[in-house]
């Protein structure tokens, strides 16, 4: 059943952003009521609305706002974006003198998730950080906003969607620490040429972003990280394999899970300073480049998810290999694929899912295979 999410639009120049926030909520499977205060029909009118979202509420009648966000209300949260300052102010003190006040206020009373992303100038942000405090006290989430020059500017739409699908995603990483690695590695020749591969870094980043949905602190060591930065997730950038191996080891003290999703190379190369000529045929010498899960395993005891990429197998021969490597490095998990099909790269990839307890086979957009991939986890070992 399709989760339910009213948008609570308010009067600032950023309600103009409302719609991409409803469709692309929309596009992630959320039914969308939006409710405009009179101040953001100045910006966006609810006909316009209508094309992105199920339902805009405009003839309000005494229980509508009971009818979502009441005790046993249809709607699953509350979203108020844009927030202005006047509006944060409203709530935390108890004012419903507007349709989104007025929803804020039933939604905490019977106790519906409520996010707030803040849109306004800096010094008016500055004034009422002691309101914010006050939502924050009575559960509401803020989104932060981003700051550039004088003003709080709305969040990005991606970074507002996460949000919310955090929300209302399931809690089994909550207070668990999970580091994931992700994309290729650049081996440097010299100053302008390396040796690397063809890996995007998508699996790695989505399966980030699904342990952090589902409330983990998440650990993102990559050369190709995602480019929002929600709260508990630390980025670490990383360039060679050597930079890689350094943050693992450095970043696995702690941890509960360990996820290898990247393409590290497989061979380093002695860098030379400076460029190096082309009027000449050139040799390289290439070095075995250290086994990131390998050496992990001399340090660490806990559970790991590894991958493995081949290429030209069979099905059968690729489930055998992901078991070889499941046993040789004690993992308790190994998704493997044929990347000469498809996945390094594309959006989309077709795996094998490994464990003593499944061989399961998975194909689809990416994001959505790294959600079948922590499924799968928490099924065989939570």
């Amino acid at each position: 059943m399709l989760k339910t999410i009213v948008l609570g639009i308010t009067g600032s120049v950023s309600a103009v952003n409302s719609f991409n926030i409803a469709r692309e909520l929309k596009r992630r499977g959320f039914k969308v009521v939006a409710v405009l205060s009179d101040d953001a029909k100045k910006f966006v009118t609810p006909e316009l609305m209508k094309f992105a979202c199920d339902e805009v509420l405009e003839e309000f009648d005494e229980s509508y706002h009971v009818r979502f966000l009441g005790y046993g209300g249809e709607a699953d949260l509350l979203l108020i974006a844009p927030a202005t300052a006047n509006t944060i102010s409203k709530i935390a003190h108890g004012i419903a003198d507007t349709n989104v006040t007025l929803v804020a206020l039933t939604a905490l009373g019977s106790g519906k998730p409520v996010l707030v992303a803040p849109a306004m100038h800096l010094a008016m942000y500055e004034a009422i950080k002691d309101n914010l405090e006050i939502l924050r006290s009575k559960g509401v989430e803020e989104i932060k906003p981003k700051f550039e020059g004088l003003k709080a500017k709305l969040a990005e739409v991606e970074r507002i969607v996460l949000h919310v699908e955090r929300a209302l995603s399931s809690d089994e990483f909550k207070g668990k620490r999970v580091v994931v690695t992700s994309g290729p590695t650049f081996e440097f020749i010299d100053p302008i040429r390396f040796i690397s591969n063809k890996s995007s870094g998508r699996m790695g980043n989505e399966l980030a972003l699904e342990f952090w949905r589902r409330k983990a602190e998440v650990v993102l060591i990559s050369s190709k990280p995602i480019e929002i930065d929600p709260p508990n997730f630390k980025v670490v950038k990383v360039v060679s394999v050597k930079d890689m191996l350094d943050a693992v080891l450095k970043e696995i003290e702690n941890c509960d899970l360990f996820v290898c999703a990247s393409a590290p190379s497989d061979f380093v190369v002695d860098r030379v300073d400076s460029k190096i000529k082309t009027t000449e045929e050139l040799v390289l010498k290439l070095k075995q480049a250290p086994k990131i899960i390998k050496e992990v395993r001399k340090v660490y005891d806990g559970p790991i998810i590894g991958f493995k990429a081949e290429t030209g197998l069979s099905d059968e021969e690729l489930i055998e290999v992901a078991k070889r490597k499941m046993e040789e490095d004690k993992l308790e998990m190994v998704v493997a694929n044929d990347v000469k099909e498809r996945g390094m790269g594309t959006v989309d990839t077709r795996v094998v899912i490994v464990t003593p307890k499944r061989v399961e086979w998975v194909k689809g957009l990416k994001r959505d295979v790294a959600k079948r991939i922590v499924n799968a986890y928490v099924e065989d070992y939570l």
